[in-house]
């Protein structure tokens, strides 16, 4: 990953914004670029959601709160970033995410809080699986709002073991996404959501997924098990804590 941070340490490999992987590749680079979004996202997201989707970010907080190393995946523009270093004040984070921009707001938002905040955060820009730090194997929290959507199925797997790699025995990921409901009239209203959500996306930042991958398998056979799960909005959206073995 490229850092954004001059005090960070980490050799990744610096990844384009664009399309360079290859189709059926498992090494295959997320292809999606927010930067054209970035400043407009919060007011859409708002829009569209009203604070549900902040509100399942910030859900299990009181849950991490003894944790010491977080990694914050896909985070986007740090609003749960924030309040993960505004209730943990012991906390030292990694944020990694695709978009310069978005970064950039997270960084201002986090320096906003205090030099304290600031300086327990690193920013990183690239791509999770590009990244080659070995130190940075040992985190005991991680967090996935909303970043497990943008991968395809015969991407989901190498993901959910590179979050495994990073993560210690008995580390919590706390993950929130998209879900179609099984069964009942809200099962076709969630999907036709879920798809518009996937043409808007692709239309806005290029991602080329269209549909939800199946990440809880995934993160199964990469030594995660789910513990409590909070559903919102019918079953759109789930919050979940996952333990790794």
């Amino acid at each position: 990953m490229r850092t954004i941070d001059t005090t960070a340490t980490s050799e990744c490999a610096s990844v384009a914004h664009e399309g360079v992987g290859k189709a059926g590749s498992a090494r295959a680079v997320a292809t999606m670029n927010c930067d054209r979004i970035a400043r407009v996202y919060r007011t859409a997201e708002y829009l569209s959601f009203g604070g549900s989707l902040q509100a399942c970010r910030v859900m299990y907080l009181g849950a991490v709160s003894n944790c010491r190393r977080a990694l914050v995946c896909g985070d986007g523009d740090g609003r749960f970033l924030a309040e993960l270093l505004r209730t943990n004040r012991g906390v030292r984070a990694d944020f990694v995410d695709l978009s310069a921009r978005m970064a950039g707001l997270a960084r201002r938002r986090v320096e906003s809080i205090g030099a304290d905040a600031a300086a327990r955060t690193r920013f990183h820009i690239g791509d999770l699986r590009e990244c080659k730090d070995s130190e940075n194997a040992g985190y005991d929290l991680i967090t996935a709002h909303f970043f497990l959507d943008c991968f395809a199925d015969a991407e989901i797997a190498s993901v959910a073991r590179r979050l495994a790699s990073f993560a210690r025995p008995g580390a919590t990921l706390l993950l929130s996404d998209f879900r179609i409901p099984p069964r009942g009239g809200a099962r076709y209203i969630a999907a036709a959501i879920v798809r518009g959500l996937y043409v808007g996306f692709r239309v806005a930042t290029g991602l080329r997924v269209n549909r939800l991958p199946d990440y809880e398998l995934a993160l199964e056979r990469a030594g995660f098990h789910k513990g409590d799960e909070t559903l919102k909005l019918g079953g759109l959206l789930a919050t979940s804590l996952w333990r790794k073995a």
